[in-house]
């Protein structure tokens, strides 16, 4: 048996990465079917070898006293149809308009139901707009990266179970580069999962927008606002009359002064024009 001494078995772990990247990629169906970066393609068929990431976009007008049981009637829709729900919040900053937000993740099976859901009363929807972002090209990268270092990955596997005789430099080489071949595979595999499930599912985010209660036709939330108002107004005309006597205060006794000397001075001026 030939024994491999240990800077040449280095050398050759050392070129893996190398002709890992180089290697040409096999030729199966799975590999065939992924779009080319930049090639030509028909137009049905780059039109059904896209992979797009759509998103819907709702506003919704309901009565803002609802606004928290629609989101909840509507988050609990989402669990029935088996979506996953990303995001929640409901904001009571502005008195009297409640507003909510929602962003959720659906099958494209089941968007249809949901979007009915959507549009039931109390809910009426003011906006809805749709956007795709091409994942074609991020996802066929992620592949192709993946399949290069799993190849690394598989001949590192086979250099550390040979039986040649190696070096402790030899082996610890081969572990260090198998590691870091196996956490690379990972953080690809889990790039690539997450290009797939944005494109696997439709995301939808869904503002609420409270609207106040209306008394033949009028809005009446300003009256609403300006009663809540009253006591702000009061805490700030205290807060005013206390920063006017602590700026006063200083020179009261100089306004003393002042008034006191004047009214001596009066005084005299009224005794010298009395007659006699």
């Amino acid at each position: 048996m030939m024994r491999v001494t240990g800077r040449p078995l280095g050398a050759m772990v050392l070129l893996l990465p190398l002709l890992a990247a180089c290697a040409p990629a096999p030729n199966n169906s799975a590999q065939s079917d992924l779009p080319v970066a930049g090639a030509a393609l028909p137009g049905s068929a780059q039109a059904a070898r896209q992979s797009l990431a759509i998103t819907h976009r709702y506003t919704l007008r309901v009565p803002s006293a609802e606004t928290e049981a629609v989101q909840q009637k509507h988050l609990a829709e989402c669990v029935r149809l088996g979506c996953s729900v990303l995001s929640t919040s409901i904001d009571r900053a502005n008195e009297g308009r409640i507003g909510a937000r929602t962003s959720v993740r659906i099958k494209p099976e089941s968007f249809d139901a949901f979007a009915a859901a959507l549009a039931a009363p109390p809910a009426q929807i003011i906006i809805h707009a749709q956007s795709a972002e091409d994942m074609t090209a991020p996802i066929v990268d992620a592949e192709r990266r993946l399949e290069a270092k799993t190849v690394l990955r598989d001949r590192l596997t086979a250099m550390l179970r040979d039986q040649t005789v190696k070096t402790a430099a030899d082996l610890i080489t081969i572990e260090r580069e198998l590691a870091q071949a196996q956490s690379e595979i990972e953080a690809i595999t889990a790039q690539r999962d997450s290009l797939r499930t944005r494109t696997d599912t439709i995301r939808i985010d869904i503002s609420y927008v409270g609207a106040a209660r209306q008394i033949g036709g009028a809005d009446l939330s300003p009256i609403y606002q300006a009663s809540n108002a009253i006591n702000q107004t009061a805490v700030n005309s205290v807060s005013w009359l206390i920063w006017f006597i602590a700026a006063a205060v200083p020179w009261l006794p100089v306004i003393a002064v002042v008034w006191w000397g004047t009214r001596r001075l009066m005084r005299r001026w009224r005794v010298r024009k009395l007659p006699g």
